[in-house]
């Protein structure tokens, strides 16, 4: 019994003196993600123009493309406009991007704008969209169109 146990020690030695102090993937990631945290800041796109349906909200898919083509678009969700009209999107790594912004709902509206996300910075980036109003077939106004044929050319050989 004497020599398991000093055995069993000596095991339990030898492999804590070649242990690694811990996986190296997790820990410079998460060293990665915490300087990433460190410079993010956030940006607020506040829509003008947006439907007067109270009812009625539109969902918007935005996308940061980085300004220097060093990394992929990142698509960060779909969001819907709160109470004041905007959309607060918070940790961006810090840098200069262009945003695609796409409107999803009655606003069928495609921008593209070139933002700076400073770190530890809120950025305000206001977008005009154009005027829009939901489909109703009672609200269709079909004007009288009446063909004048004596101005209709004709083309001969």
């Amino acid at each position: 019994m004497k020599q398991l146990i000093i055995y069993t020690f000596s095991l339990l030695f030898c492999a804590a003196v070649q242990a690694n102090p811990g996986p190296r993937v997790a820990a410079g990631s998460a060293n990665i993600q915490s300087k990433a945290l460190v410079n993010a800041g956030a940006v607020r796109f506040q829509f003008n123009n947006i439907t007067a349906a109270d009812e009625h909200k539109d969902s918007v898919l935005i996308i940061f493309d980085r300004f220097d083509h060093t990394g992929a678009g990142i698509v960060y969700r779909v969001f819907a406009a709160d109470n004041t009209d905007g959309i607060d999107v918070s940790e961006v790594p810090a840098g200069k991007y262009y945003v695609t912004i796409q409107c999803l709902g009655l606003h069928h509206d495609r921008l593209e704008r070139l933002v700076t996300i400073k770190a530890r910075k809120n950025e305000k980036v206001r977008i005009q969209l154009t005027a829009s109003e939901e489909f109703s077939k009672d609200n269709v106004i079909i004007p009288a169109f009446r063909p004048d044929f004596s101005d209709m050319s004709v083309a001969s050989k």
